[in-house]
Parts: structure tokens; C-alpha cells; sequence
């Protein structure tokens, strides 16, 4: 039911959403010696899973319009040991798939799509799961929809989808119990998972429907603050998992909020190269990322919030700021 969803032929569920991006860049045979190409701005998984492999994970910088993998960038930074991009669909907003697309095709490597964010996004009218060699999703409690943990692989190639199903069970021959052809994992999604899913499955329109409400009420409740909304780039249909802002001073403006009972996130506050497991790789500053990072706040956005509670958020965001950061500039009444 997931890969009619997703656009494509199979779908391979796992256990979780860092299960999936293992066992993709596993099955496309990247490894010891090998780079694969990845925005700085993004989640630990996206490039820890590449170091799992044994191969390298290099940093590009982002497009400051949708906070995803910049194509320029991308094609600057590939070298004679690239053997794959991986993006990523921040919050939501997808990649220019088109160009991306076009660049893994012309170099002969796989287009790989963490999709933990892009259930419901779609670009030039197709799911953002339907580009790629191989693309992953994630389940967790926080996602659009959940199977409370669990995650899901999907491609339009039967034998990668057949090697994916043995190697999340142990290495198993599908078709021959207790005959392992290769060292895997026990990655399998139980029956309880799966049937939580199905039933998230049937409301997903309606979980989905809810977000662009959300999304539409913060665009009109935060207009009078002038802060800067990344929008994304043409033929793009963010499905919101994440709404983002770029807010002055953020980490103070965010401990205030926390003071009056608001609760914000910052995803993510430091691009991957500055987290600590991954300062020992030689890189080069992605400018884009390092300024998201010092800015992005994203506000809560939970199903069943009211336009009055969307409101608050407006009315204290704009206060913090007129207390921290008054340079920003002055700020409507209206909100």
C-alpha cells in the first residue's frame, strides 16, 4: 500500500528509518573508499549511515530556497570517488529533482532520497518517494504518519528489492527458510507495526490536509513579523512535516518561548560536519547551511492546534523578538 503511495513497484518495510538509509546505500554496493555526496544541513542518520558503510560522506551546501541539497554545489563537489548522492527533503520541502536527477544520470551514479521528511511531497506533481534509485522513508512517533517505530525502502528494481527483503532478515533466501546466502540483519517490522500503519494508511489525506492548514495559518499569523520563510523552488508541494523560519538570534529568542510554555525545535542547529563524530573529515564551510543553522526555529505543529494557539505562538514570537533582537525591526500590533 505504501509504494502505490509512493509511485513505485516495491516497497520494502524495516525497522526503522536509519535501518532503511543501512541497508540502501548497502545494496547499491557503496563502501570502503568510496564518497557519496550529502547536504551539510540535514540529520545525523544521513551521514552516519554512509560512514557505517565504510565510505565517506562529503558535505555540499544547501539552495537557501527550500534548505535541500543545492544542485550546483552538488556538481561541483563530485570527484572520481563519488558512487552516490544522497538527499534529503527538509521539513518537507523537496529537492529540485529534475536537476539532481539529471547530474547522478550523467556521471552514471545512483540518486539515493532520504525521505524521513517527504511522505505527502511531491515535485512536478510526483511523490518525492517516486525519484531515485532507491528511496527511504521513516515511521517514528513524530512523523506525519507512524507505525510508532519503523521505516520502509522502496525502488523499481525487483532484484534490489529482493536482495533488500533477505538482507533485513538475517540474509535469509526469501524462498528457502533457514538457507542464509549473506551476513544481514534482523531489521524486519513486526505484524503490530504494520497493521498500526495500515490504519495510519487510510488517514493520511486527512493527516496531510490537516498540516497545509497549519501551515497556512502560521504564513498568515507570522506575515506581520517579516521573517524570512524559506519557499521553495518550482513545480514543489511542501507537505509540511516541519515549518521553518529564520529568527535573530534564535537561541535566546527560543529560551524565551520555552519561559511562556512554547516549545520549539531547531532542526539542526549545527551543520554535520561540526557535529563532533564528524570534525576529523577534511570539508569545505557550506555558507547556506552554517546560516540556517544559526537561525532555523521551527514552531510547534501538532495535530488538532487552533488558530488561537497559532496565534499565541505569533504574539510571543514577535515580543521575544522585540525584546532580543529590536534591531530586527519593529513589528506590527496586528499580530
Amino acid at each position: 500500500e505504501m509504494a502505490k503511495r509512493a509511485g513505485r513497484l516495491y516497497g520494502i518495510a524495516v525497522s526503522n528509518g536509519t535501518a532503511a538509509l543501512d541497508l540502501a546505500l548497502r545494496v547499491l554496493g557503496i563502501g570502503r573508499g568510496d564518497e557519496v555526496l550529502l547536504p551539510a544541513f540535514s540529520y545525523v542518520a544521513t551521514a552516519s549511515m554512509v560512514v557505517m558503510q565504510g565510505a565517506r560522506p562529503v558535505f555540499a551546501d544547501v539552495d537557501p530556497r527550500n534548505l535541500c541539497l543545492d544542485p550546483v554545489q552538488t556538481a561541483r563537489r563530485l570527484s572520481l570517488r563519488t558512487r552516490g548522492v544522497l538527499c534529503t527533503d527538509y521539513g518537507g520541502n523537496p529537492c529540485d529533482y529534475a536537476k539532481l536527477s539529471a547530474i547522478c544520470q550523467r556521471h552514471g551514479i545512483p540518486l539515493i532520497v532520504d525521505g524521513a521528511q517527504s511522505i505527502g511531497t511531491l515535485f512536478d506533481g510526483r511523490p518525492a518517494l517516486s525519484y531515485g534509485t532507491i528511496s527511504t522513508t521513516s515511521f517514528h512517533a513524530a512523523k506525519t504518519m507512524t507505525t510508532i517505530e519503523g521505516g520502509m525502502i522502496f525502488t523499481d528494481d525487483a532484484a534490489i528489492a529482493r536482495r533488500l527483503r533477505m538482507l533485513r532478515s538475517q540474509g535469509e533466501d526469501p524462498g528457502r527458510k533457514y538457507y542464509h546466502i549473506e551476513i544481514g540483519h534482523n531489521f524486519r517490522m513486526t505484524e503490530m507495526q504494520a497493521a498500526i500503519g495500515l490504519m495510519q494508511l487510510e488517514k493520511l489525506d486527512r493527516l496531510l490536509a490537516a498540516r497545509q492548514v497549519l501551515a497556512s495559518r502560521y504564513h498568515a499569523h507570522l506575515a506581520a513579523l517579516g521573517l524570512p520563510v524559506p519557499p521553495g523552488i518550482p513545480k514543489s508541494h511542501n507537505s509540511y512535516f516541519l515549518y521553518a523560519l529564520l529568527v535573530p538570534q534564535r537561541d535566546e529568542i527560543a529560551a524565551r518561548l520555552k519561559l511562556q510554555g512554547i516549545e520549539t525545535r531547531s532542526c539542526y542547529p549545527l551543520p554535520l560536519y561540526r557535529q563532533p563524530v564528524f570534525e576529523h573529515l577534511k570539508h569545505e564551510i557550506c555558507q547556506v547551511a552554517e546560516q540556517a543553522c544559526q537561525s532555523i526555529l521551527n514552531p510547534p505543529m501538532f495535530f488538532g492546534m487552533t488558530s488561537e494557539q497559532q496565534r499565541r505562538v505569533a504574539r510571543e514570537l514577535a515580543a521575544a523578538i522585540e525584546a532580543i533582537a529590536p534591531e530586527h525591526g519593529e513589528l506590527r500590533k496586528a499580530v
